[in-house]
């Protein structure tokens, strides 16, 4: 039987609405962002520490390009081998294909201190008193900060999925002209030129600072911190909660991968598992992404509370719970309608109008649910069910996010 949970939408809509505007990482906006949610963490009675680490640029801002430069090289090589030396051709273009796609999975190759760089922090906020030798541990994780692109995101994954596929068709096209069918030299130089023209769009797509980022990812965050003020574990299937609010998600996922290096021997201590809210305000169902048991248990928890739900899978995008999936820890991201209102991502156009709040409301119960599935499955052995029991709050007008003048608007 469904325990039924309160979620407030309008106080976490309330919290998404202190985070309307630009929060770029290393600015002064996204140091208030982070000051924000440190307040409104310790409003709520919980313990909070802020883990900075330093950021560097080099890998979104030089070698992405540089990366790209020599896949479009790549492209162009392979068009004129194609008539001589198919297989070489293939390998080209195969390669080029490869390297596309690697921009968005190299930050664990850049060092963080390579220039040009800056320093972004974690909020990581816990109960005050935990429950006592829990056996499983719980991470509530959204991230705060922005950017704005000259191309929207859907244009951006859109350019990159095209490439894509037509690198992987000129690679087989290749190998099949090796065998006896040969290929037009001049639709493969066309389709070559096509595909280095979207690469000189993805090199000009450069950063700003414009984007009000209510979608990505202030809805999640508003999310994040309704979770903190009313969710908590159940007294019979105790779990260990922490909330975090990661920084410099749109370089490279190093808040993320920052808090795994520091916190990595958490999944080896007790069964852990990762919730990753992303982009949850709008859209009439939830996506979803993750480490594949991680996944299975989000699909079978939205089942059961009938919320409509899909797998999400995307070429040219990242997200927080991506680093944790790599190594096998369970790790899993809830998302909003990203697809429906991609064309607003990362731009101007990213602001309050698009929040929907039974959005936030699907969220918000899925994330509180599967957290509680999570605690259950890991609780000594024991007989019975358990009774369903509605969550409250004492005093909410006492923990409303308002309270504090950071927190009163933007």
């Amino acid at each position: 039987m469904i325990r039924q949970y309160f979620f407030d939408t309008d106080r976490a809509f309330d919290y998404t609405k202190t985070l309307a505007f630009p929060r770029q990482v290393g600015t002064r906006q996204e140091r208030r962002a982070a000051r924000i949610i440190h307040r409104a963490f310790a409003a709520l009675g919980l313990s909070c520490e802020r883990e900075r680490f330093s950021v560097s640029f080099f890998q979104t801002e030089i070698l992405s390009r540089l990366v790209l430069v020599v896949a479009g090289l790549l492209m162009l090589a392979g068009a004129s081998l194609a008539a001589e030396h198919p297989v070489i051709a293939a390998g080209c273009w195969g390669a080029a294909g490869f390297l596309i796609n690697s921009p968005w999975r190299l930050g664990r190759l850049v060092q963080n201190h390579w220039p040009p760089c800056s320093v972004s922090e974690n909020l990581v906020a816990t109960l005050p008193e935990p429950p006592d030798a829990a056996p499983a541990r719980v991470i509530f994780m959204a991230h705060y900060d922005t950017k704005s692109q000259l191309v929207p995101t859907g244009v951006r994954v859109a350019l990159v999925s095209t490439a894509t596929v037509l690198c992987g068709f000129l690679a087989v096209r290749g190998l099949v002209a090796a065998c006896g069918w040969p290929m037009v030299p001049a639709t493969a130089f066309g389709l070559a030129v096509a595909v280095v023209v979207m690469l000189v769009g993805l090199i000009a797509n450069v950063s700003g600072n414009r984007s009000p980022g209510v979608l990505d990812n202030g809805c999640s965050v508003g999310v994040l911190l309704e979770l903190a003020n009313s969710w908590r574990p159940k007294t019979d299937a105790p779990v260990e909660v922490v909330w975090v609010a990661t920084g410099s998600e749109e370089v490279g996922l190093d808040g993320a991968r920052h808090f795994l290096e520091q916190h990595h021997s958490w999944w080896k201590e007790k069964p852990t598992l990762l919730i990753n809210l992303e982009s949850v305000g709008a859209g009439a169902s939830v996506y979803l992404a993750g480490e594949a048991r991680a996944l299975r248990l989000a699909q079978e928890t939205a089942a059961a509370l009938e919320l409509p739900h899909a797998r999400l899978r995307v070429l040219g995008a990242a997200m927080d719970h991506e680093p944790f999936a790599a190594r096998q820890l369970p790790s899993v991201s809830i998302l909003g309608d990203v697809v429906r209102h991609s064309l607003s991502l990362h731009t101007r156009r990213d602001d309050l109008p698009l929040i929907e709040l039974p959005a936030l409301e699907r969220a918000g119960q899925l994330a509180a649910h599967l957290a509680w599935n999570w605690a259950e499955q890991h609780q000594p052995a024991r007989t019975g069910k358990t009774e369903v029991r509605r969550v409250f709050v004492d005093d909410v007008e006492d923990m409303h996010p308002t309270t504090d003048p950071d927190l009163a608007g933007s």
